[in-house]
């Protein structure tokens, strides 16, 4: 977490007493996060150079854009879109310079490039937020603003050129997928939520991985999707210290209203019965397959 240090008397700054890690070892507190996304980048250049001639796999999380946003002095100010813009177009550069090194290496027609994100914009945090329109809201939120997200895979050969693929997926069917390319075989001790989505990488439109999608907020089931249709459950706020209100169902026709601004519940009560009784059983059975958090044992023991 970025924990807030202190405020410099002088200039107003603020710093964030959080740590650079290699491993288990802190090599810098606190960290310079103006230099953060150049230095990642950095060592994923290093870890393909020595790893190039065997299978290897870069998982890239960089810190940014999740504020506090910083930028380097070769990117801030620079984008025209405030320090937002300025960390975007360095995370652009970061890409840049990843796929020069796979072309330096000469393994760029044989990997498997996956860019994505997490969640929606954070709208709270206006300028040092995206956006996500024309899709309404954002982080927080199940609306598409919230949870649909860019994705885009390069891998000649497979991936066809230009491709655009419709269907839904999620980081969740990475697992799967990636382990079935690398010809490993999942774990059968316990239930893998996500889907082998290789099929819809290489373009075909007819194969459906998932029937239906279902969008979580924490522990509760906030929406699911079947086709075109969007139903957000219908679920009852606790205010402290207020009386419980129940909000009521809201169902949305994709394929005509992406931004979620005309509902249709009640001309559709027959449609939102089916898909909250569908909900209610998938809900009932994750929570049944659920497997207790792992823990991270401690010198002295678990």
């Amino acid at each position: 977490s970025n924990d807030m240090d202190g405020v410099n008397e002088e200039d107003g700054s603020r710093s964030f007493n959080v740590p650079l890690m290699r491993d288990e070892e802190i090599v810098e507190r606190p960290a310079e996060q103006t230099t953060l996304t150049k230095r990642y980048t950095e060592e994923a250049v290093s870890f393909i150079r020595e790893s190039a001639d065997k299978p290897f796999f870069l998982y890239l999380p960089h810190t940014m854009p999740h504020i506090p946003l910083y930028a380097s002095d070769q990117f801030a100010g620079k984008s025209g879109r405030g320090l937002h813009g300025d960390v975007i177009e360095e995370i652009d550069w970061s890409v840049g310079r990843i796929m020069e090194t796979l072309r330096e290496a000469g393994v760029d027609d044989n990997t498997l490039v996956i860019y994505t994100s997490d969640n929606g914009p954070w709208l709270s945090k206006k300028e040092d937020s995206g956006s996500a329109l024309p899709f309404r809201d954002g982080k927080f939120s199940a609306y598409e603003g919230g949870m649909r997200v860019p994705c885009v895979m390069r891998w000649p050969g497979v991936v066809p050129p230009g491709a655009v693929c419709s269907q839904t997926a999620g980081t969740i069917d990475l697992l799967p997928t990636l382990a079935g390319i690398a010809g490993a075989t999942p774990p059968t001790d316990r239930v893998i939520d996500g889907k082998d989505i290789l099929p819809l990488m290489a373009g075909k439109a007819d194969v459906t991985p998932r029937e239906d999608t279902y969008y979580y907020r924490g522990e509760r089931l906030a929406a699911m999707r079947r086709g075109d249709w969007k139903l957000h459950l219908a679920w009852t706020r606790r205010p402290k210290g207020k009386e419980p209100v129940v909000v009521p169902a809201e169902l949305y026709d994709l394929s005509a209203d992406p931004e979620e601004s005309r509902d249709v519940a009640d001309v559709e009560p027959a449609t939102v019965a089916v898909m909250t009784t569908v909900a209610s059983a998938f809900d009932a059975q994750l929570k049944a397959d659920a497997r207790q958090p792992g823990r991270l044992a401690s010198a002295a023991g678990p």
